[in-house]
């Protein structure tokens, strides 16, 4: 982990009402069940996630949109369908 002390003066926008994407991984490798939720903040997310994942691996992700774009900001877990060479080191320990 990095650290680094910031100029908050840098920030051009803010969110104030975030939504979240949550993946859920069937352990069989069949297809992920793919939810979004709004209206919530991190903590209630967290809280609902293990009543969700029965015993499924899940990630977390942000969500930022633009016309045309929807942006995925990981949070938590990692994407299980992405090639695991693309996967942070932490992630080729933990899931490797």
């Amino acid at each position: 982990m990095r650290t680094e002390l910031i100029d908050p003066r840098d920030q051009t926008t803010q969110v104030d009402d975030p939504t979240y994407r949550v993946y859920f991984w069937a352990d069989d490798g069949g297809a992920k069940e793919e939810w979004e939720l709004s209206g919530a903040d991190l903590h209630e997310v967290l809280k609902w996630i293990p009543t969700q994942a029965k015993g499924r691996s899940y990630s977390l992700w942000a969500t930022t949109r633009s016309p045309g774009d929807v942006c995925l900001i990981r949070l938590q877990g990692i994407d299980l369908d992405a090639d695991a060479g693309s996967w942070p080191f932490w992630a080729q320990q933990t899931y490797g």
